[in-house]
């Protein structure tokens, strides 16, 4: 008999050869068995969360309205399809399968949490193409709202989260290589079983006209988003004829009932027609403007209003301000674009060409060129640094409006050599509508100096709770529409002064409005230029009748440039 040898603990590879003469009795370790046991049971588990967390992503909304729980009860079929299909893949194809599946699911999440975002402020879905310059806007109201350190945290923890999101998917759904035959053989059962029952439900409901939470709407979804592109395509092209023709510039106004006046804008931020109607500011509302128009009588002063149908909501006030001055309706910003590319000339140049000295005060702007400016082409132009504020900010509002009129009133109106044609964006009652400062006594503000950071009420809300942010909101346009008041009272003099606002506010405040309408108040020491406005958009008073015709945004260039050519000892003639 030969020897005998027990051997044990020792790995078996495909190289174990016994050697002559021996016989040799591999014993695996008793824990052996558990480890393998222990793996394969992670690699499963590891591989249904995969799926599981696959068939949540591709399921995460782009509409606020979705963000319910019956949302989630919903079957994709793109989830067992993509399994199906990594099933009968090996190698290189396998792997290059998984990576564009995940890649694509990634895109699909960004693009439905930026449509989710864009529904929430602006009321429609995320343009990638049009609207990319959102991301940078975003960036700057959530670092100068949270803070620039926490703002970035928060960014570097969503891409982070993101990656880890998309590794744990990729590395999840490569367990299928390693299913044993049996098990692979269940699993493409039972993909295809889900896929084809599925299939039959999605036929049902088409038939039935009914919604069983089953379909394939990320196909459905990126067909769409591909025709919006297309679309977006097209309005290029139609904004570009409309580009090419500006009757109102060909007939170079002169503006000849307004010469020796200054004609002075004035945008209130987020001041749309919901604080007015809305039944939570209406009282508010209603009480300010009165006071206002009392105000403004007692000085002497004639003021008539209107609705206004800006082409934006919730935010992105260049393109109200640039629609107002380009009499084109900017309801993107890829128009924008389009638009300070052009040689369309902008109200400013025209009243410039008429003789009047223009300027524009944006103390938003701040450390970044005013791109828009070649095109606006102002004799004069004040951002932050220029205004020189000397007091302490307020959140994503870099000085209180009443430092931005005291500047204007000071160092613009009163070392001009000519009548001034001005637009200056107020701040106050833009989001996210606190800190507010505590408005001081006029001949006090002087540099600014007296806004130490004391002198102010409220905190920075989080949207995440709307009531407080809702009566903030409330209470900062009612306290700008205070200051635009006094301000009037106090230093209206002979000019014109237009007080619009920019857009509707966010639907956080009150839910999309039925109108994209804002209200616009002409204010004059001479009445007889008033009259001159249509009838039909214009009623006497600072509050807009119920019923008046709204006049697009884009008209106001026209009207102006049209009421007000005929001097005033003319048009009072040709009344008699």
């Amino acid at each position: 008999m030969g020897q005998t040898t027990h051997v044990t603990n020792i790995e078996l590879t495909s190289r174990t050869e016994p050697k002559e003469g021996y016989y040799v009795y591999l014993r695996m370790p008793l824990s052996e068995p558990t480890d393998l046991s222990t793996r394969s049971r992670f690699s499963t588990a590891w591989l249904l969360v995969s799926v599981v967390l696959l068939t949540l992503l591709l399921s995460v909304p782009g509409k606020p309205s979705q963000l319910v729980a019956e949302h989630w009860l919903y079957l994709p079929l793109e989830a067992p399809l993509a399994v199906l299909i990594l099933l009968f893949l090996r190698g290189k194809a396998f792997a290059a399968a998984r990576f564009l599946m995940i890649g694509f699911l990634s895109l699909l999440l960004l693009l439905r949490v930026g449509d989710l975002i864009s529904r929430t402020a602006f009321g429609r879905a995320f343009n990638p193409i049009a609207e990319w310059h959102l991301v940078t806007q975003g960036w700057s109201l959530t670092a100068k709202t949270l803070g620039k350190s926490e703002a970035l945290a928060m960014a570097a923890g969503s891409v982070l989260l993101l990656i880890l999101i998309a590794v744990f998917l990729y590395r999840g759904l490569g367990q299928l290589a390693n299913l044993s035959k049996r098990s692979h053989k269940r699993a493409v059962v039972a993909c295809a079983l889900v896929a084809i029952v599925g299939a039959g439900v999605m036929v049902m409901e088409h038939q039935d006209k009914k919604d069983y939470r089953v379909g394939m709407v990320s196909f459905d979804e990126l067909s769409a988003r591909i025709d919006y592109a297309h679309t977006v395509i097209r309005d290029q092209a139609e904004f570009t004829e409309l580009l090419a023709t500006d009757p109102v510039a060909d007939s170079a106004p002169q503006f000849a009932a307004l010469k020796g006046r200054d004609v002075i804008i004035l945008y209130v931020e987020s001041y749309g027609r919901t604080f007015i109607d809305s039944e939570q500011f209406a009282g508010k509302a209603d009480a300010r403007l009165k006071s206002v128009e009392s105000e403004i009588l007692d000085a002497g002063l004639s003021v008539k209003s209107a609705w206004v149908d800006s082409p934006i909501r919730g935010g992105r006030s260049w393109l109200a301000h640039a629609t107002l001055s380009s009499g084109l309706p900017l309801t993107d910003h890829a128009r924008f674009d389009r638009l300070i590319t052009s040689d369309r000339k902008s109200l400013p140049v025209l009243f410039s060409e008429a003789g009047w000295e223009t300027s524009v005060l944006l103390p938003v702007v701040k450390g970044v060129k005013w791109v828009e400016g070649e095109w606006y082409k102002v004799d004069r132009f004040f951002d932050r640094d220029a205004l020189e504020y000397k007091g302490e900010g307020f959140g994503y509002v870099t000085m209180p409006d009443q430092y931005t009129l005291t500047a204007f009133e000071n160092n613009v109106r009163a070392t001009a050599s000519r009548p001034l044609m001005v637009h200056i964006g107020l701040m106050d009652s833009h989001a996210p509508w606190g800190p507010l400062p505590i408005h001081q006594p006029w001949d006090t503000v002087n540099d600014g100096r007296v806004f130490d950071g004391t002198q102010r009420h409220g905190d920075t809300h989080s949207w995440a709770r709307p009531a407080p942010v809702r009566i903030a909101y409330g209470k900062s346009v009612d306290q700008t529409l205070k200051l635009v008041g006094e301000y009037l009272a106090r230093y209206a003099d002979d000019a014109l002064f237009i007080v619009v606002g920019d857009h509707q506010p966010a639907s956080v405040i009150d839910g999309w409005a039925p109108s994209s309408e804002v209200p616009m108040h002409i204010v004059s020491a001479d009445p007889e230029l008033l009259e001159r406005l249509p009838a039909l958009n214009f009623n006497d008073g600072m509050r807009p009748l119920e019923s008046a015709v709204a006049l697009p945004m884009q008209s106001v260039r026209g009207m102006l440039s049209t009421v007000f050519e005929v001097p005033l000892t003319s048009f009072e003639t040709s009344l008699k």
